[in-house]
């Protein structure tokens, strides 16, 4: 499903200068792992998008930064994946989920999900993305070898911002830019808005696989809750999550009140048998003023409790083609989430029964909620984490600064990996690392308005020689490969004591290794 969003300039400089505009839309979740085992990884699919429209991602986890490929196998249709999944030196995996039985996590435990120091069954993921052509973003849990699990598949859906209008201005915004480094360009005057910019979001059923001879796939329940009203203050990712604000006010929120606005949907992928199920727009659009204001929103998602579990017999589930039929609560004052009277099911062998929905509490457990976030023009600013590389293994492309307007005029300073470079007017980060290392440099830029950011980071990168995964060749792994002396190894395995590729380990291996050594004297 394409979004239809048309971006105009809406910034103006005192010389009367027009901004290009970068279309951002954040989004932070929690998810519950509800897949009956433990995960050691989870992976984000994005549709129609290429790995330099990947802005920030969330890594307070357990989990740490994702890696970020690109599958260009169809060149129409390219593809990116952002990887969850810390590894240990042998190659098993050390970061891991806990399966949370049903009723041991509620939305208000939510921000437990972003405290690595705790594993409850449930993690914070997160990504900005910086595209107006993305058709679908899907979810799984991955095992211990970074495979999806057939039960992986996550009911937790993106929203989609819709029909974007430009505001109508009776005089533009005068902007002047910003002397300080990282700070957003200062407002002398305000624009004078006829009729404001407006945006409509939309949240799909859960991207869930259709069973074979049916056309729907698995139903959940979303609430939404929006901001009531909206303001210019830039949203960083990493305050796109449940925790609360000094005033005691969700931060999600962007320090604006927030209210329920729809309750209890029953949403279901389906084939088009019943488009109503498939999607949930805003009942009204949400106002951005000038279109700086940021729209902010919350949905969190319910498993249906009315499956067969409750009435093996006689399921609320058509058989035939699978649609959920208590699609409608009964809010009472006692809290039960009944549903409303009898409602007849089709069955898979013919005929039909009738099912009670108002015996059964049809919203089940909590599943997740996802905080996103829509700028119609993205400020000026850097990426926080770069993915870890591997030498000879070429670099996603990606944007270190996204936002502003272009061109940039970037510089790099301290030890960029060598192989790698940073485009100045794009600020595009590319190139295949050719060392191993912990390099530390700073990326600073001004963009076409004056504006200035800065940021440090650090790159590590691994390969051949570096046994204990440290981002280092030292006299420890030298020891290691001694102590591996005849061993025969698997190419799969990419076993980084074969140093020179010949699949055996033995002095060759050793000598190339300490040839590479990242300290004089191949000290530690």
């Amino acid at each position: 499903m394409k979004k239809i969003i048309v971006l105009l300039p809406i910034m103006a400089l005192s010389t009367g200068a027009q901004a290009d505009t970068a279309y951002g839309a954040l989004g932070n979740f929690d998810v519950v792992n509800d897949t009956g085992q433990t995960c050691n990884g989870f992976e984000i699919e994005i549709d129609d998008a290429r790995s330099t429209e990947i802005g920030g991602t969330y890594n307070y986890n357990h989990y740490g930064t994702p890696k970020i490929r690109e599958d260009l196998t169809d060149p129409l249709h390219p593809k990116v994946f952002l990887t969850y999944r810390a590894t240990a030196p042998s190659g098993t995996t050390t970061g891991f989920t806990n399966y949370a039985p049903p009723g041991t996590i509620s939305p208000t435990q939510g921000h437990q999900c972003t405290n690595p120091s705790v594993n409850l069954g449930c993690e914070h993921f997160g990504v900005g993305i910086y595209s107006q052509t993305y058709t679908a973003v899907k979810y799984n849990w991955l095992d211990a070898n970074g495979q999806t699990f057939p039960t992986g598949v996550v009911h937790v859906a993106t929203p989609v911002w819709t029909q974007y209008k430009a505001p109508v201005l009776q005089q533009a915004a005068v902007i002047i830019p910003n002397p300080v480094v990282n700070q957003p360009p200062i407002v002398v005057h305000p624009a004078v808005v006829q009729f404001p910019a407006s945006v409509i979001p939309k949240i799909p059923a859960p991207p869930v696989v259709i069973p074979p001879a049916k056309q729907f796939g698995d139903p959940s329940w979303v609430k939404v809750i929006k901001t009531t009203t909206h303001n210019s203050d830039h949203v960083p990712l990493e305050e796109l999550v449940g925790d609360k604000d000094i005033n005691n006010n969700p931060l999600w929120a962007n320090g604006e009140p927030a209210e329920v606005e729809s309750e209890w949907y029953l949403l279901q992928t389906n084939s088009g048998a019943n488009p109503n199920k498939s999607e949930l727009a805003a009942k009204k659009a949400d106002d951005m003023g000038d279109g700086r204001e940021v729209v902010t929103r919350r949905y969190e998602f319910y498993a249906y409790g009315a499956d067969a579990t409750f009435a093996p017999d006689a399921p609320s589930i058509d058989g035939e083609n699978g649609e959920a039929m208590c699609d409608e609560v009964a809010t009472a004052p006692s809290g039960s989430l009944k549903g409303m009277g009898p409602v007849t099911v089709a069955e898979a062998g013919g005929g039909e029964h009738e099912f009670d929905c108002s015996a059964v509490d049809i919203v089940g457990e909590y599943q997740g909620s996802q905080m996103g976030a829509f700028n119609a023009a993205a400020p000026f600013s850097t990426i926080s984490d770069i993915q870890n590389g591997n030498v000879s293994e070429a670099f996603p492309q990606r944007k270190v600064l996204i936002g502003g307007d272009t061109p940039y005029a970037t510089t790099t300073s301290g030890s960029l990996p060598n192989g790698l470079a940073i485009d100045s007017p794009t600020g595009v980060l590319s190139g295949t690392p050719e060392k191993v290392g912990a390099f530390q440099f700073n990326v600073a830029s001004t963009d076409n308005f004056g504006s200035k950011v800065s940021r440090d980071y650090t790159l590590n990168v691994t390969g051949p020689g570096d046994v204990n995964t440290d981002f280092k060749i030292d006299s420890t792994d030298l020891n290691s490969i001694k102590a591996r002396y005849g061993e025969v190894v698997l190419a799969e395995a990419k076993d980084p004591a074969d140093v020179n590729g010949d699949l055996k380990i033995n002095l060759l291996d050793y000598r190339k290794a300490a040839s590479l050594c990242t300290k004089p004297r191949c000290a530690p």
